[in-house]
């Protein structure tokens, strides 16, 4: 091969008709998604990937080696799933062995490092698996270097297609999933998508593959109703992703350490930053420890154990979605199929996902590590869509529950998204439950119980909204400054309780907005006004269910519970530590009774 130059705008367009090529074919590669579970998202997380590269190479390069540094920065920013973190470190593979070419614009450059990047993609993974994307990845590159006598990428890369094209086919007799289920690869599939894109492009020059992206640029994260008969239960539920930056170890360093947490470990690693992919069963436990090597940017956690439940034994018709505000056992949540939209913590440069990357208790000390105040935020609009996309496909309906309009941003945003629904056969209802916490929970309880009997979405719909009323919080609130600075109570109400050093019992009025209800000059006088409110209750209704919550206060709940119990004749329905969330806002020590009143009729 002779030392024949790119044309470095030749290449961006290249790398962009890749990547439009394979945004084009995310449906397909959703429907064959088996391996290494079948969640039906392979096409959707590598379609987000490009369109991340899409975007962060609009500007104008100047050179291959600017061109591929584009495209290794944006790979590491967007990479979403296995395929997509394989991808990411390939990129940036290449980019890093063309710096140590000396003609870094020559063909023969730019197809030694196509070649010396398969090592560093086998070493992202923990566990290699031929049959699957890093196969044809192989295949290609060393078709590429093969090939060293045909001149020019325009006639080098359709040969090395046709080995790649191939080495995919064949995917299919090299694992046994594949085979039981007569499909590609998703992840292999969808790199040999890109390079097909990427060699018409040189091969056509300047005719542009005609694009599915929408007018806004965005793309529709859809995922597939098909589901493959022998796929089984995944060994870890969450899949995790987390973007760090400022990256203090090497790849094999974090791939070591990170081996214990769970399995599909892939590591990419370039200039300080690094993309991790993990499916485990402690996404907290995974951010805590990176939290120490570098500065998490962005974090995913998928639940793939729900969504396996949902697509092999759905429970009902109706999906039931709430948000992480609302406090329901992790268990209770997963045995009845209840969707949740999870809040974003913002504690200094890092954002965690409630519940999942962070629980309360890991809050507080955090919280009192850093100097700043943490923050809160809805769901973001494209989580929201995300799970609608989901949603669409396995349900009719879609019943969702929110935190109180007066106390979050949640369900407006909800209510946006659902307004952009395309699918005119799903109906969606969007609920504002004037509740939070334990009181949300138990009214996701109730209309997880109407669905559960069988009653139309309709009839649903309005006992949720006719029963909403009849939930109850008290919190005993040990320190006000957390509601004060979160504004879930009146400034100028809270500081005259804080001169006067009272314990406040703070409620949400029948709008959810919250409010001081009593006072005591102590925890214990506060407790007792709590109970003498829960038995003035009781004398005039029943109480249905309960559930005794805490933040950080085992032992104060533990007695709570025992003395109502005694008082009630019944054990609460659950008790637990409140969501991140939550105890933002009621701060450390508080101790709170939701309760359920039974009225005639319902």
């Amino acid at each position: 091969m002779n030392s024949q130059s790119i044309d470095y705008k030749e290449l961006l367009f290249a790398f962009q008709q890749g990547a439009i090529q394979l945004i084009n074919g995310k449906q397909e590669l959703n429907q064959i998604n088996v391996f290494p579970v079948s969640d039906g998202d392979t096409g959707s997380n590598l379609a987000s990937l490009m369109q991340t590269i899409l975007e962060e190479t609009k500007d104008e390069a100047f050179s291959v080696e600017d061109v591929l540094e584009k495209i290794a920065d944006a790979s590491l920013i967007g990479a979403r799933g296995n395929s997509g973190i394989i991808f990411a470190q390939y990129f940036n593979g290449i980019y890093n062995n063309l710096l140590l070419q000396e003609e870094k614009n020559s063909v023969t450059s730019f197809v030694k490092s196509v070649k010396l990047a398969i090592s560093e993609a086998y070493q992202a993974i923990s566990n290699p698996v031929e049959g699957t994307i890093i196969t044809v990845i192989r295949t290609w590159a060393e078709a590429l270097n093969e090939n060293e006598q045909v001149h020019g990428l325009e006639k080098l890369l359709p040969k090395a297609l046709i080995e790649a094209e191939h080495a995919l086919k064949n995917t299919t007799k090299q694992l046994k999933v594949l085979q039981r289920n007569q499909v590609v690869d998703a992840g292999a599939k969808g790199f040999y998508i890109f390079i097909e894109g990427f060699t018409q492009a040189f091969v056509n020059k300047q005719t542009a593959i005609k694009s599915n992206i929408d007018s806004n640029g965005s793309i529709k994260l859809e995922v597939s109703e098909a589901l493959h008969p022998n796929t089984s239960e995944p060994k870890f539920r969450y899949c995790t992703e987390v973007l760090l930056d400022q990256v203090t170890l090497s790849k094999e360093e974090i791939l070591e350490e990170l081996n214990a947490y769970g399995d599909s470990l892939i590591v990419a690693v370039n200039r300080k930053k690094a993309r991790i992919h993990i499916h485990s069963n402690q996404p907290d436990q995974v951010l805590s420890y990176l939290s120490t090597i570098g500065q998490p940017v962005q974090q995913k956690a998928d639940d793939m154990l729900l969504q396996y439940q949902v697509n092999t034994h759905k429970k009902s018709s109706i999906a039931l979605v709430t948000d992480s505000v609302a406090d329901l056992p992790a268990e209770y949540v997963l045995n009845n199929q209840i969707h949740v939209l999870p809040m974003n913590i913002l504690i200094g440069n890092t954002s965690y996902i409630d519940k999942i990357t962070i629980q309360s208790h890991q809050f507080f000390k955090l919280d009192k590590n850093h100097s700043g105040r943490a923050t809160s935020s809805q769901p973001t609009l494209k989580t929201v869509e995300n799970l609608f996309s989901f949603l669409e496909t396995k349900y009719e309906a879609i019943l969702v529950i929110t935190v109180a309009g007066k106390l979050s941003g949640t369900l407006h945003t909800v209510k946006e998204v659902a307004k952009r629904v395309t699918s005119a056969g799903t109906r969606i209802e969007v609920i504002d439950s004037k509740q939070n916490s334990a009181a949300q929970g138990l009214l996701i309880m109730r209309a997880n119980e109407w669905i559960q009997s069988g009653l139309s979405f309709d009839e649903i719909v309005a006992k949720v909204k006719k029963k909403r009323s009849q939930f109850k919080i008290l919190v005993s609130v040990d320190n006000l400054d957390p509601m004060i600075d979160s504004g879930r109570i009146p400034q100028f109400v809270g500081k005259i309780a804080k001169k006067i050093n009272v314990k406040p019992v703070v409620s949400l009025n029948e709008e959810g907005e919250g409010k001081l209800s009593n006072f005591a000059f102590s925890l214990e006088g506060n407790e007792k006004k709590i109970i003498h409110e829960l038995k003035k209750i009781t004398e005039k209704n029943k109480i249905k269910r309960y559930a005794v919550i805490h933040a950080n206060a085992e032992e104060r709940a533990i007695s709570w519970k025992n003395k109502l119990t005694k008082q009630f004749g019944f054990e609460p329905n659950f008790m637990m530590a409140i969501s991140t969330v939550v105890a933002m806002s009621a701060g450390q020590g508080s101790v709170a009774v939701a309760i359920e009143i039974e009225e005639s009729g319902n």
